[in-house]
């Protein structure tokens, strides 16, 4: 690879995914995305290689299929509040995007079976479908989509206390073919960005975007306006990482 697959990866660490397609195989992200399947011969031997992240009680392990392609990822976050309200709140799907700045919107479809992801990346709109199914003792959800980029997961809330619980996400996913050969000998890199970013960020702005919503319904309006305030602030630093300056395609 001319230049070196280093070239492709900013400062903060995020993949300029578009430039590395186009160096790779002349595609750009639309392309990508169409071509990402999943093999259903897919060797998921996985491989010993946890890795752990803390911060705030954060906490982190992932792994990879011997080839490369499979990534799973299991994550927890203590929240200050109760399994109930986590569980109603989380599982609003169309609420998503207000912990979660990278998604556009999150859209039931007819038949409310199904729902609709859209992410942008600068500019250029990804869609996906995903069916979903509540789950009891402990509360939560799980999730596997339909067609798009192939994952699934579930989401539990393990009650620790009448007003906390402990939120855990364990979501493994099939990296595109066009990416595999360059990940496949880095793929701590994948793992690490996906726990200690994407995910980590998610859970933080859930917890946060939940305090402020509930300091608003017992009416303290000056900390409920300064969670929002500091939410708001994170999202737009977040948007800010995970894009980077180019012509859009």
């Amino acid at each position: 690879l001319s230049p070196p697959f280093q070239s492709y990866v900013k400062d903060d660490g995020t993949l300029k995914v578009s430039t590395l397609a186009r160096a790779l195989y002349g595609l750009g992200l639309d392309e990508m995305r169409d071509s990402f399947t999943l093999d259903s011969s897919e060797d998921k031997k996985q491989t010993d290689s946890p890795r752990i992240g803390q911060s705030e009680n954060y906490q982190a392990t992932a792994s990879t299929s011997s080839t490369g392609r499979e990534i799973s990822v299991q994550v927890s976050l203590p929240l200050p509040f109760s399994d109930d309200i986590a569980c109603n709140k989380f599982s609003d799907l169309p609420q998503q995007s207000r912990w979660s700045p990278w998604l556009n919107s999150v859209a039931y479809l007819d038949d409310g079976e199904e729902t609709e992801w859209t992410l942008n990346v600068r500019g250029i709109q990804y869609r996906w479908r995903a069916v979903s199914k509540m789950i009891e003792n402990p509360k939560g959800i799980m999730w596997e989509s339909v067609s798009g980029l192939k994952n699934k997961g579930v989401v539990e809330f393990v009650a620790t206390s009448e007003d906390s619980c402990l939120m855990k996400v364990k979501m493994s996913l099939i990296t595109p073919r066009i990416l595999a050969s360059v990940f496949r000998g880095t793929s701590t890199f994948v793992e690490e960005f996906l726990q200690n970013k994407l995910l980590k960020w998610s859970l933080e702005m859930f917890r946060d975007v939940v305090k402020a919503d509930l300091a608003l319904e017992r009416g303290d309006a000056e900390l409920g306006d300064a969670l929002f305030g500091a939410v708001e602030g994170r999202a737009n630093a977040i948007e800010a990482t995970l894009s980077y300056p180019g012509k859009t395609e």
